[in-house]
């Protein structure tokens, strides 16, 4: 079984808020519990903003509402209603094994009447493409005009103009007004560049994409170790329409025959985000092969993704914390690493080998918002009162009850 690394990247819906509770402003959600971190200022449409927390401190939930034209003393004359608002399902949520039923639950705990999704992105990332071509020479082909492009007319590409040759990194295809647009690019290094993200590092090595989440490196068959180039197809859907998206030529014209359902429940689980995304590859990222004279539609396929049977999206047991790394951590890493490489004497190289699965744990654990999840957090809880109202129990017998109820793995204890 091939896995996919298939992710949403974000999800915003267009809301009503209920006028029962109305306002649904930040004082609504502390006294319903929530801690909340407002932002000073709103936005061009809303002049309220804020973000709901979740038990880690950590963004869960982003509101935007009041909006500037929408007043209740101008409701009848207002572009929006006073009760308009977007719900924004933060980042790292967007990860979650259950990121649609999170919010949806939110929605529906809160009485929002959703309208439509205002925009949704759906992600995969891979090393290579299903052929093994590698998807930075396929890009400089693409741009040297060896492959065009089935649908989405307009482009536009980032890089550097370097002496020897042009080195881009990444493409982006459709018009601001297009129902869907589509971005490919090189993921790993916006990480290294940008902004890192642990959750998604997190993810990719769940989907096997790398072995080592502090270093992002890869193991070779040989015992070696390489830092592979992570690429990221991602599709964002912005449709005005409330439950459906129509399908756009390379023209920018609407294909009325190809509308794709578009509601939260299509994107309930991972397996329902990959075959929203084979769908929107098969019209979104189809690639030709150049031919002079020869009409686009008549030229052969330049196969890239072959979405069979046999494919199935990854699972994610955790969510990881939004914080970078620690790059201490990774600096006595990488010297470590290098050490053992210079010192092969055998009693040396276990001794590095200790430290460095130890350092490598601890990367994981200090990028966890709590090192143990509910479950873990239950059994640990379980063991202390059992061993306060059975002392005289063994501690191993106790251990090994717990673990048979629970079956977590040694390291938790």
């Amino acid at each position: 079984m091939k896995q996919r690394c298939v992710n949403l990247d974000w999800v915003e819906v267009y809301c009503l808020e209920s006028g029962k509770n109305f306002p649904h402003d930040a004082d609504y959600f502390r006294e319903c519990g929530y801690f909340v971190r407002e932002r000073e200022y709103g936005t061009r449409q809303y002049n309220q903003m804020f973000t709901i927390l979740d038990e880690n401190d950590l963004g869960f939930i982003e509101v935007r509402r009041d909006p500037v034209s929408g007043s209740m003393a101008n409701k009848n004359t207002g572009i929006f209603s006073p009760y308009s608002c977007h719900i924004r399902l933060c980042n790292r949520y967007c990860y979650h094994e259950q990121a649609i039923f999170l919010l949806s639950d939110f929605l529906l705990k809160h009485g929002y009447e959703v309208q439509r999704i205002f925009r949704l992105d759906i992600a995969m990332d891979f090393e290579k493409f299903d052929k093994g071509d590698d998807p930075h020479e396929f890009l400089r082909r693409y741009m040297s005009g060896r492959y065009t492009k089935i649908n989405q007319g307009n482009v536009s590409a980032h890089g550097k103009d370097r002496w020897e040759c042009r080195d881009w990194n990444s493409v982006s295809w459709g018009a601001p007004t297009s129902m869907v647009s589509t971005k490919f690019y090189c993921k790993s290094l916006e990480l290294r560049e940008a902004k890192d993200k642990p959750y998604i590092r997190y993810a990719w090595q769940k989907a096997g994409l790398i072995d080592d989440f502090n270093a992002m490196t890869k193991n070779r068959e040989d015992g070696t170790t390489y830092q592979p180039d992570i690429w990221r197809v991602e599709f964002s859907i912005r449709s005005s329409a409330r439950g459906w998206y129509v399908v756009e030529d390379a023209n920018g014209n609407k294909v009325k025959t190809l509308q794709r359902e578009h509601t939260l429940g299509t994107y309930n689980n991972k397996h329902d985000i990959l075959i929203a995304f084979a769908s929107l590859a098969h019209c979104y990222f189809h690639f030709k092969k150049y031919k002079e004279g020869v009409r686009k539609d008549r030229c052969e396929d330049k196969i890239l993704f072959d979405f069979g049977e046999n494919h199935v999206a990854y699972k994610l047991d955790r969510l990881m914390s939004d914080a970078p790394k620690d790059k201490s951590i990774d600096a006595l890493l990488k010297r470590l690493i290098n050490y053992k490489a210079t010192h092969p004497q055998e009693n040396v190289c276990k001794a590095c080998d200790v430290l460095i699965q130890q350092l490598q744990r601890e990367g994981i654990r200090s990028s966890m918002p709590n090192p143990y999840d509910r479950n873990e957090e239950l059994l640990l809880q379980q063991l202390i009162s059992m061993r306060i109202q059975n002392p005289e129990l063994p501690l191993k017998e106790s251990y090994e009850i717990l673990q048979t109820m629970l079956n977590f793995k040694n390291e938790i204890f």
